[in-house]
């Protein structure tokens, strides 16, 4: 009687890990605006500098409906509350911005070798997959991000476009 059980439950074993293995080691994908949800939010704490930019403290804190007016070849350096770490699944930020949608975007990141002394240089941030969201890596860089990663605390926004950018909020995402 054992000799029956046992094969019975080595091909239910079998199929339950054949699941596990379908579904991925998260479980399935995050839908639009499920990584939003679950991961704590965070701002703009300090305008560092500004070129061409009407009401540059509009763009403090949490989005209001109240807008930075960056002008065409103008810009902005924002210092966030906390650093954006790299996901490997989600968005690491969002622009709330209307307007121009021509805008470079940049962060502060160390460029230095192991072992040398800290230098940092302006790096482009990626698109992200929501409208208006952002990645510190790329999906290829990302594997190679040590775990300890300092983040990025600076970002630079450039208006490359025609007309005014209104940006309203940068907002970051915690692990």
């Amino acid at each position: 009687m054992m000799k029956r059980a046992f094969p019975a439950f080595v091909v239910l074993a079998a199929l339950a890990a054949g699941a596990a293995v379908l579904a991925g080691p998260l479980g399935p994908a995050p839908q639009p605006g499920q990584d939003k949800e679950s991961r704590s939010e965070f701002y703009v704490s300090r305008v560092v500098s500004s070129e061409g930019v009407k009401d540059a403290k509009e763009v403090l804190g949490k989005p209001d409906g109240r807008y930075a007016e960056i002008a065409p070849g103008g810009r902005m350096t924002l210092l966030m509350e906390r650093p954006m770490l790299p996901s490997a699944v989600f968005d690491d930020g969002t622009v709330v911005s209307t307007g121009e949608t021509d805008f470079g975007l940049e962060g502060w990141f160390i460029a230095a070798e192991a072992n040398q002394a800290a230098q940092y240089a302006w790096m482009p941030l990626f698109s992200g997959k929501s409208p208006g969201g952002f990645r510190v890596t790329s999906q290829d860089m990302i594997r190679g991000t040590p775990e300890g990663s300092p983040g990025v605390h600076l970002i630079r926004i450039s208006n490359n476009g025609t007309k005014t950018l209104l940006l309203d909020a940068v907002v970051g995402y915690g692990r």
